[in-house]
This record gives C-alpha cells, sequence and structure tokens, in this order.
C-alpha cells in the first residue's frame, strides 16, 4: 500500500469511525433515557394496580415485580390467589424516593414509590440496559455501524486504490523521463484531473523529445560550424607556414583567416549573448524611443546589402513612441529585416508597416514551414529560410519579453514577423 493510499484510508476512516461511534453512543442514550422514562411510568401503573388491589382486598396480579411495606415492614399478600412469595430483591423503602435506582447483588434496578398512609408499594424492573430486549437493541445497532464502517472501509479502500495507481504509474513515468528515458507507459486517460496531468506528462515527454532532438541537431550544426571554418584557418596557415603562399595572394589568404575567425567569434557571441540573456544579467535601459526615426536610421545602413539581390525596402511608417531599449530593439529589428532578406528572392519587396499598436516585417519568400511554425522562437531551431545557427530568433525572444513587448509570426504567402504593445 503506498503512502498516498494510507492517507486517503486514514482521512475517510478516521472521520467516518468517530462519526459512528458518536452516533452509536447518542442513540444508544437517547433509546436509555426514553426506556427509563418509560419504564418509571409502567412502574408508576404497576404501583397504583398493587395499591387498588390491596384497598380491594384482591391478589397482587402475579406478574408483577413488587414489594409492599407497612410502616416500613415488608407484608406479604395473595398474588394472584397464591400467596406472595418472598421476592429476592431487600430494600428499605425509608431510603428510597418516589423515582429511584438501586443496586442489589450487582443488578441494577429502577424502583418506583408510592406511598399511602402507613402502606408503601414499591415496584422495580432491572434498568433498560440490563434487559435483554434493549441488550439486543443495542447489539443490532453496533454490529450495523460496524457493518456500516467496514463498507466504507472496502468502497475508500477501492477508490484509493482507482485514484492512487494513476498517480504512481505517472510517478514511475516521469522518473523515466528523469533518467532519459521517453519510452514511457502512461496510464488511461481520465475526465478528471488525473487525466489532464497524464496528458500534460504525456505532452512534456513529447516536448523533451523534439528538443533533445533539436538540441542534437544544433549540437551537430554548431560543431560543423565550428569545424569549417576551422579547417580553414588551419589549411591557409599551413600554407603559409609551408610557404607556398605566393606574396601576391598574401593579403587575399589574410583576409580568408580572418573572415573564418570572424564566423567563429559570431557564433560563440551569440551563444554567450543567449546565455546572458536567459540568466537576466544583460541590463536593458528602458526609454521613450520614436519607433519610426529608429526605423528610418536603421535600413539605411542595409542599402548596400539589398543590391545584392536587388531587393526593395517599402515603408508605411506611422509617428509612433513606445518604452523600450533602443539598442535591444535595432536588434530585434536588424534580425527581423535580416530574415526577410534571407527568406526573398532576387528582385523581391520587403515592407515594413508601422502602426498605433503594432510593427510588422513582411517578406515574399516561401513562408515558414508548419511543422517548425510553433517553435520558431526556440533555441536550436533552425528553418530553410536561415543561414544561421538557430540562435537570433531565440536571442530575439529573450529581449522582446525582457521589454512586455508580444510578438509573433504570421506565414501564408511569405512570412510576417510582428511585434506589439499597447
Amino acid at each position: 500500500m503506498n503512502r498516498l493510499m494510507k492517507k486517503l484510508l486514514w482521512t475517510a476512516i478516521l472521520p467516518l469511525a468517530v462519526m459512528a461511534l458518536l452516533t452509536f453512543g447518542l442513540t444508544s442514550l437517547l433509546i436509555g433515557r426514553f426506556a427509563e422514562e418509560e419504564t418509571y411510568a409502567q412502574l408508576e401503573r404497576e404501583a397504583a394496580i398493587v395499591y387498588e388491589a390491596i384497598q380491594e382486598g384482591r391478589g397482587i396480579p402475579g406478574q408483577l415485580d413488587v414489594l409492599v411495606f407497612q410502616n416500613g415492614q415488608r407484608i406479604e399478600f395473595e398474588r394472584g390467589g397464591r400467596m406472595h412469595r418472598m421476592m429476592p430483591i431487600s430494600l428499605d423503602p425509608n431510603d428510597l424516593s418516589v423515582q429511584d435506582e438501586v443496586s442489589v447483588n450487582g443488578t441494577r434496578f429502577l424502583t418506583y414509590l408510592q406511598e399511602e398512609g402507613d402502606i408503601q408499594v414499591v415496584t422495580y424492573s432491572p434498568v433498560p440496559f440490563s434487559n435483554p430486549q434493549f441488550q439486543q437493541i443495542y447489539l443490532i445497532l453496533a454490529g450495523g455501524f460496524i457493518l456500516a464502517l467496514l463498507v466504507a472501509i472496502a468502497v475508500t479502500f477501492w477508490m484509493s486504490r482507482r485514484l492512487t495507481q494513476p498517480l504512481v504509474e505517472l510517478k514511475q513515468a516521469t522518473a523515466s523521463i528523469m533518467e532519459g528515458r521517453h519510452d514511457i507507459s502512461l496510464p488511461s486517460v481520465t475526465n478528471d484531473e488525473i487525466g489532464d496531468l497524464t496528458v500534460t506528462i504525456g505532452q512534456m515527454n513529447a516536448s523533451l523529445q523534439e528538443k533533445e532532438a533539436l538540441q542534437k541537431s544544433f549540437i551537430s550544426g554548431v560543431t560543423h560550424d565550428v569545424r569549417t571554418p576551422l579547417a580553414i584557418v588551419r589549411n591557409e596557415a599551413e600554407l603559409l607556414e609551408l610557404g607556398v603562399v605566393h606574396e601576391t595572394e598574401m593579403a587575399t589568404t589574410g583576409k580568408s583567416i580572418t573572415e573564418e575567425v570572424d564566423r567563429i567569434d559570431r557564433l560563440v557571441n551569440q551563444m554567450l549573448e543567449y546565455s546572458k540573456l536567459s540568466a537576466g544579467s544583460i541590463p536593458l535601459e528602458m526609454e521613450s524611443i520614436q519607433l519610426d526615426e529608429l526605423i528610418r536610421r536603421l535600413t539605411p545602413r542595409m542599402s548596400e546589402w539589398f543590391r545584392q539581390k536587388d531587393v526593395t525596402l517599402d515603408l508605411r511608417l506611422e509617428k509612433v513612441s513606445i518604452q523600450a531599449d533602443r539598442l535591444a530593439m535595432e536588434r530585434v529589428l536588424s534580425n527581423f529585416i535580416r530574415n526577410a532578406y534571407e527568406a526573398s528572392p532576387v528582385g523581391g519587396n520587403i515592407t515594413i508597416s508601422l502602426t498605433s499598436n503594432r510593427l510588422e516585417v513582411t517578406d515574399e519568400g516561401k513562408g515558414i514551414d508548419p511543422t517548425i511554425q510553433h517553435s520558431i522562437w526556440d533555441m536550436y531551431v533552425k528553418g530553410d529560410r536561415s543561414n544561421g545557427h538557430g540562435l537570433g530568433l531565440a536571442i530575439t525572444k529573450l529581449l522582446l519579453d525582457a521589454q512586455g513587448l508580444s510578438y509573433g509570426v504570421d506565414s501564408d504567402k511569405g512570412a510576417t514577423f510582428w511585434i506589439g504593445w499597447t
């Protein structure tokens, strides 16, 4: 039995047991009080019958338990036509109240005393708890409560097992996921919170599998992207070391080495920047910036770059001021425009639209593969439209999140990356 099942059993059974004991106790008390009142009433009626029989000189009914005294001395009367036998109970009427309870030889009796002149009539009966009929009632009540408690325990155990077994299976599944194993067995999905948890763990497992696959792909890509320029740098350096490079080619070789080193440097810087942004160790300076002016100053720097593919830029800008970090917004816009350029065909057009609450960068490319559109902002994701390392949009996401801006991508004909604010 697992710990949760034990807790559920204790939680369910203890209140039931307490309720059963209280109910049994109160029921017994009420029955006892009622039976005691009825017994005294019956004893009073019997005492009246006996006294009337004495007054009329008739015999006392033989079925009555009664003692008759005259001036405190016990006397005998005929009972049902026969002499009254000595009763096995010995009492002093002077020690009794009208309604009293006495104990004789370990047996408890209820007594009723009726005095008329020098005659004292005492009727008596065992207390209700000593009455076999009442004992039978108490046994039936106790048996019913015990049976109800056993049924409650059985039902609670069955329900606890049904509730806890899926949780045990989910615990085993999460332990397997923590160990890196994704071939897990999940319980059946039920229409309750446990079913929701099962679905969530299944989705988490699938997401982790996808992330691990992307991570492996990213590591493989980064390794390739680092080894390739390193191999070029090594080859060029060996040629220089061997002196086989002609003097006229020295500048070209040096430029080639510099370009490859710059490629490695950009990759390392991107990874370091992502790490710092993730840890929140890069502070942002929020200020009021004129976003339309920032775009007009940024785009001319890329004009020569656009001419390589004969890409034109269409600006549709309204005057808009927002609270943001200037350098971060430049980085975000540069990344959006660079992605649009990479996706654009030769002679294509890039449209930048700015309204009071939204900025859009739209290209005329093939759009984004639907299979990665939901995860394009994640680290390691690299689409066909990118020649980077899958870090650009991940860094952009962190920068936008840090500034409290909403963002997204729509892909129909081409792709539209957008930023929103209120």
